[in-house]
């Protein structure tokens, strides 16, 4: 069975992570769980590994309120930087309803989507399985 090599967690909250994790783990779709606690310690990864695109995340799931670098900080330190990986896929992790959140959204083509918290086990092996059949296509 095809696997997602590195998922992505980037949260400050514990519950979140651990939750998250346990349900990508019980996926069965994922080789390896990458995990954050705000966004200037993951883009600090990524812009380390940024050459090395077996270290860089498939999928991410990014949360946008977070001390030190929140999301959409770490959002615009990864569009200008260039990653030797063909395609990383971002989804908003987010307990904000705000209206001005999920338009501002927008404006970040590599966007795969804006999920609001809580986020079912459902919404989660979706998004993987729409991860899968993405990967396939370029096989």
């Amino acid at each position: 069975m095809k696997k997602i090599a590195i998922v992505s967690i980037i949260d400050d909250d514990a519950f979140f992570q651990y939750a998250t994790k346990k349900m990508l783990e019980l996926s069965n779709k994922v080789e390896h769980i990458l995990q954050f606690n705000d966004g200037e310690e993951a883009i600090r990864y990524f812009i380390e590994n940024k050459d090395e695109p077996d270290k860089i995340p498939d999928l991410v799931f990014l949360d946008l309120n977070m001390p030190y670098m929140d999301g959409w900080q770490f959002l615009d330190k990864f569009i200008v930087n260039e990653f030797k990986k063909d395609r990383i896929t971002i989804y908003i992790c987010t307990s904000s309803i705000s209206k001005l959140d999920l338009e501002k959204s927008a404006n970040y083509p590599l966007l795969k989507g804006y999920l609001i918290k809580p986020i079912t086990k459902a919404e989660f092996f979706e998004k993987l399985e729409k991860e899968l059949e993405n990967d396939s296509l370029l096989d």
